[in-house]
């Protein structure tokens, strides 16, 4: 029997070559069994421009100049015109696939699953990854600041909590299912209080400079800022670490023709040496091919059934 890792390989290296032969089909075979169809609904939605979302994750400018970097590159090679749609939340982007004014975005693994349980409106075909070739996986964290009296994460009860989004994956859903597991309490009931901080960067901010006893945030996000300087990895202590989790993935409406479909991921996927100028900004080595299964785990982990 194939390790994991082959199997998964393989089957998005199937999911790539599949897809790729969408552009071929929709050219051909599409376009010849539309021209017999019966007067009816578009079975697809081919737009004047590609609506890309970028979430904030960061506190700087840096996330959104590679996101324009980013749809530069998809503009030239879609030879279609890519607008970057800045989103306030996690929610208001899944709200903009649903309503069908965002074409693509970057979802928390846990918003993805979430989404798909009202409505599986977007697929995931791509995630920004660490190592060439290999999804790559981050952990949530709760954070205090180093002399913090407290040593686990059930001595905070009572203290004040800092989360990133209410959709977000590590900063958000999975505190949530941690309490909620281990006492049968709210994180509102568990915590004086809890606040949103917006984004990594603010939850890391508002814990070293007081605001807030903890926070939990992204692994990623940590060492991002610790590369960035954002906060010294002294300053900070970890009192809970999760399981590993796979990283965010891209998401494209379904109702994209797909011709349009098998370009995004070819772009992607086969032809990243375009993306690579963004992916360096972001701090990512590449790209891989992303499908459903890969986010079944994230589903087990916050006791969630996808219908």
């Amino acid at each position: 029997m194939k390790p994991h890792a082959d199997i998964a390989r393989d089957r998005r290296q199937a999911l790539a070559k599949l897809l790729a032969l969408g552009l071929c089909a929709a050219g051909g075979t599409v376009a010849t069994s539309a021209a017999h169809a019966h007067p009816g609904p578009a079975p697809c939605e081919p737009p004047a421009r590609l609506r890309l979302a970028v979430i904030p994750k960061t506190s700087d400018d840096v996330q959104l100049e590679a996101y324009r970097m980013l749809a530069r590159a998809l503009a030239g090679a879609l030879a279609l015109p890519v607008e970057v749609v800045p989103a306030a939340s996690y929610s208001a982007v899944v709200q903009g696939l649903q309503a069908g004014r965002i074409d693509v975005a970057e979802l928390g693994p846990a918003t993805y699953v979430q989404m798909q349980r009202t409505g599986a409106v977007a697929l995931p075909f791509a995630a920004l990854v660490n190592t060439p070739g290999t999804l790559s996986r981050y952990q949530a964290l709760l954070v205090v600041r180093r002399g913090a009296r407290w040593r686990r994460w059930q001595d905070l009860r009572g203290a004040t909590l800092g989360l990133v989004d209410p959709a977000s994956t590590s900063g958000a859903l999975l505190p949530r299912q941690l309490v909620r597991a281990h006492t049968g309490m709210e994180l509102e009931e568990y915590f004086a209080r809890v606040s949103y901080a917006g984004s990594h960067d603010r939850a890391l901010a508002a814990v070293r400079d007081g605001l807030v006893d903890a926070a939990f945030i992204s692994s990623e996000r940590l060492t991002l800022a610790h590369e960035r300087k954002l906060v010294a990895p002294e300053e900070l202590r970890t009192l809970w670490t999760s399981a590993p989790l796979p990283t965010d993935a891209f998401v494209m409406r379904k109702r994209l023709c797909p011709a349009l479909q098998a370009q995004l991921l070819q772009v992607f996927v086969q032809q990243q040496a375009l993306l690579r100028p963004a992916l360096q900004k972001l701090g990512k080595q590449g790209v891989v091919a992303v499908d459903e299964g890969d986010y079944a785990e994230v589903e087990r982990m916050l006791g969630l059934s996808v219908p």
